[in-house]
């Protein structure tokens, strides 16, 4: 697969940048990668680490900002930040854009609003010509095309990460055999979405497009929601006083794998995470609204004042045992055809 991009600006050399840029380096894309960073510390360790090409701190690039320097910019920040910039974008930035949020709406929203207009092509007029048929190299040659208007900005989740933070934290296997969700805007240029999936698919990655509602209701019930679970799960068990008290005096925890594995994800980096509830706010309300009824029914049914029924376990452990089966039904990885 050709690779379709020659410079590349990832804004936010975290751990989901700096994997990005050591990924291309692997599968040798033969991009020019420049990283930017949060602060000159980070700047010295990314150089030592070799996280990108050039390094850059965001103070240092907003203050000569080169956004028509690059083919495709890459936005590695939280949800807020992303949408800030995203109205600092240049009106006539033909290349292309993607993030890599955790939520869609207000993204989305963002691009529409700011890059509604975008930049316009006026090639030749062919009436036979559908919108949908032309692609990049017609639209850079302006031939056998039509004219339109419009962005190349196409919204990425890749669903791959870790409760680290970091760019130390960098693997260059992150995205390997794993799914991106694309989400395209009303305003996109035909090419962009098949650019975007290109760039994805070339770093060993799986696609598949949902829409900006939908995207932000399925990730509170399979990633936002149980952030917090887990996260409610470590406070509830750590305020016991039987629970610290013990602790305390063990020489090893007292919990099993089966604690660790459950709060794992409360570990998580807070800055990146509190945008990411504020931004889904309504679905994981209406998500957790959900989990509490099913919470309030186990709990009706363990009421010591009534009888129990071991069967009912059972048929209820069962149930989840198969649930989480469909759930991830491609954990071993993507069907091959």
């Amino acid at each position: 697969m050709n690779f379709p991009f020659r410079k590349i600006l990832i804004y936010g050399l975290g751990l989901m940048g700096a994997s990005l840029s050591l990924a291309l380096k692997k599968k040798q894309a033969g991009a020019e990668v420049t990283g930017i960073v949060s602060s000159e510390e980070s700047k010295k360790k990314g150089i030592s680490l070799g996280s990108a090409d050039h390094l850059l701190t965001s103070v240092e690039f907003q203050n000569a900002p080169n956004w028509n320097s690059y083919d495709l910019i890459v936005f590695g920040v939280p949800v807020d930040t992303t949408i800030e910039l995203i109205r600092t974008l240049p009106k006539n930035f033909s290349g292309y854009m993607t993030d890599m949020g955790s939520t869609k709406r207000d993204i989305i929203s963002a691009v529409d609003s700011a890059l509604t207009h975008g930049f316009k092509v006026e090639p030749k007029l062919y009436e036979d010509t559908s919108i949908e048929s032309i692609d990049d190299s017609d639209i850079q040659s302006g031939k056998n095309t039509v004219s339109l208007s419009g962005h190349r900005y196409v919204s990425s989740h890749p669903m791959c990460g870790s409760e680290e933070s970091g760019l130390e934290f960098a693997n260059a296997d992150l995205y390997e055999n794993r799914l991106c969700i694309l989400t395209r805007p009303k305003d996109a240029l035909p090419d962009a979405y098949s650019k975007l999936e290109s760039f994805w698919r070339f770093l060993g990655m799986e696609t598949i497009e949902i829409p900006a509602l939908e995207h932000d209701r399925i990730l509170s019930y399979v990633s936002h929601a149980p952030h917090l679970i887990s996260s409610i799960m470590t406070n509830w068990v750590w305020e016991n006083e039987c629970v610290q008290k013990f602790t305390e005096g063990s020489p090893l925890p007292l919990t099993g794998g089966g604690f660790r594995d459950m709060t794992r994800i409360a570990g998580s980096n807070p800055k990146m995470w509190a945008p990411i509830f504020s931004s889904n706010r309504d679905e994981i309300y209406k998500s957790l609204q959900e989990f509490r009824k099913h919470l309030d029914g186990i709990i009706s049914e363990l009421d010591p004042q009534k009888p129990l029924d071991p069967d009912h376990w059972k048929s209820f452990m069962e149930k989840a045992r198969v649930d989480r089966d469909g759930i991830l039904k491609h954990n071993n990885g993507p069907k091959k055809s």
